[in-house]
């Protein structure tokens, strides 16, 4: 019963509400003036016909207000609240020349705080609004909070990119392709709007207006932040998570809660996760996630115990195979990230990882092939199957580089933030580092854990590689994997692939004047130019590393 109450509740859970929704027609529609003098339509739900004075439950949809992600929250009318679902600015445009997000954040324009204040002056609320949402709807949330409306009480973000640069359409310096063309064609059509974007990737003046992270002193209420270790915007809800809570402003800092599962940006209507299935520890979290749980508390005054709740709760994955681990289990913690020490791997010239520098200096090559990239197979994606994939396909082609470790002799558990640092040198100005960190399985299955991009800019070599000038000795490149919470079980082996592309989620490197269409790189190893990984472990075996992570 207890993982059926999660899913009918939980926010995510598209097709529990879906066909119950579509049922329910809203007892009002009211058009929301904005500063500049436009008007935004919203539909009103109510408990019942003639209800005024409630505690509001603001939805701000950029894929308009008959999305199921949307209205999935429209049940909650029925708990006491009124439920309004508002189309943002992007929704009206019906040619699709209208970046989304352009209206809803702290700039000129700030639809979302006038949204908030008109709301709280109308017969129907009582004053104290709440926000929810999640992946588009969540982003929406992000960009509302630092405008500070007085009548904004809490919010409900889930799977939501709080930089869009950083988190979902630049991450590495790249355009992630797939995500942004696919995303822009459902809701900004017009190919105007993809040059627009595509044009502004240097532009961080222009990026920093929707990085809701570094105005995060701004923010004054309490959000929970939801998402899953292979969702696309992962990092977005960590950052967000810390932003606040470490640099929140009254009301903000250290009232944030953070909820990360074993789950991909389309858990729960989709259980599958990569070559596997949810595992069935991690479809129920020990805390109560949902909307109303935290509504009730915010915006009810209900004393339910959410004060209780520890500030985060995070899954420690393990073999996706069911194979006996310490791994599959949640855990709590007073803070993110979670102690841990922080071990280095190098890259050595016979293609391993070892936790000592190798001494000799080395390069190991590889290739990009404009006309046959390395194919994205599995990770964090929105619109490409997503998760624990087998990487043994991509690991036997000759563009890429592969190196193992020896396999672990107890169990290993990896929790935070994943970064390598590469020497690089290739012959264009421009290339890709692309790594895959992977779980090596004693059958030989490679399954992916967490990849990254760096777009790498004046990494041309000098004619004379013996003696490369200091403006042409290889390039030091910080390649991100974003974050996660693994156990690699005792038995198994972590490797690291190293790649020119990752298509299509990534763009491929512009080739302009370059003929033949390919890029050869070179990866330095050695103690001048130490290539390596590092991992935050937090266990080995029984042995904590650091002082205890969990609760």
């Amino acid at each position: 019963m207890a993982i059926i109450r999660f899913l009918t509740c939980f926010v995510l859970v598209f097709f529990q509400y879906t066909t119950a929704a579509e049922e329910i027609k809203p007892d009002a529609s009211i058009s929301i003036p904005m500063r500049d003098g436009a008007s935004l339509p919203a539909d009103v739900y109510l408990p019942s016909p003639d209800a005024k004075n409630l505690p509001c439950i603001l939805i701000r949809s950029p894929a308009g207000r008959q999305a199921n992600s949307a209205k999935i929250y429209i049940p909650l009318a029925k708990e006491g609240y009124v439920v309004i679902i508002q189309d943002t600015r992007s929704v009206l445009d019906t040619e699709g020349k209208t970046l989304p997000y352009w209206s809803d954040g702290w700039g000129q324009l700030q639809d979302g705080y006038d949204t908030v204040e008109w709301l709280a002056k109308n017969p129907y609320t009582n004053g104290k609004i709440g926000t929810a949402g999640f992946s588009a709807l969540g982003i929406t949330q992000l960009l509302l909070a630092p405008t500070a409306p007085e009548a904004l009480k809490c919010q409900h973000i889930g799977v939501a990119a709080s930089s869009l640069y950083h988190h979902a359409i630049f991450p590495g310096g790249q355009l992630l392709k797939n995500q942004v063309e696919g995303w822009l064609g459902l809701y900004a059509k017009d190919p105007s709007v993809k040059n627009f974007v595509s044009a502004q990737a240097t532009n961080m003046d222009f990026w920093n207006g929707f990085n809701s992270n570094i105005v995060a002193d701004k923010v004054k209420v309490p959000a929970l932040h939801y998402g899953g270790w292979y969702d696309t915007f992962l990092q977005g809800t960590i950052d967000s998570y810390i932003a606040r809570n470490e640099n929140g402003g009254p009301g903000a800092k250290g009232q944030q809660k953070l909820l990360i599962g074993p789950w991909t940006h389309h858990w729960p209507a989709l259980t599958k996760l990569g070559d596997f299935e949810v595992p069935a520890a991690g479809k129920t979290p020990p805390i109560d996630g949902t909307a109303q749980y935290w509504f009730d508390y915010y915006l009810k005054g209900i004393h339910n115990g959410l004060d209780k709740m520890p500030a985060v709760t995070y899954y420690v994955m393990g073999p996706f195979d069911g194979t006996q681990s310490s791994g599959n289990v949640w855990r709590h913690a007073d803070k993110w990230p979670v102690p841990a020490l922080n071990t280095t791997f190098y890259l050595t010239d016979d293609h391993k990882l070892a936790e000592k520098k190798p001494a000799k200096q080395a390069s190991l090559s590889y290739q990009h092939d404009h006309e046959n990239p390395v194919a994205t197979q599995g990770g964090r994606n929105l619109f490409i199957e997503s998760g624990p994939k087998d990487q043994r396909q991509i690991e036997e082609r000759k563009d890429v580089l592969v190196f193992t470790s020896t396999p672990m002799t107890e169990d290993t558990e990896i929790t935070g933030r994943i970064l390598s640092k590469i020497f690089v040198t290739a012959d264009h100005a421009h290339c890709d580092v692309v790594m895959r960190l992977t779980d090596v399985y004693p059958d030989g299955r490679s399954i992916l854990i967490a990849d990254g991009l760096a777009h790498v800019c004046e990494t041309k070599p000098s004619p004379d590689e013996a003696n490369p000038t200091p403006e042409t000795k290889p390039k030091e490149v910080l390649v991100d994997l974003w974050s996660t919470s693994i156990v690699i079980a005792k038995g198994h082996s972590i490797r690291i692939s190293i790649s020119g592309s990752n298509y299509p989620r990534f763009e491929k490197v512009d080739m302009a004047g370059k003929d033949p269409a390919k890029i050869n790189a070179k990866i330095f190893i050695g103690s001048e130019t130490p290539s390596e990984i590092t991992l935050p472990i937090v266990r080995k075996g029984d042995k904590w590393l650091a002082k205890q992570a969990a609760l």
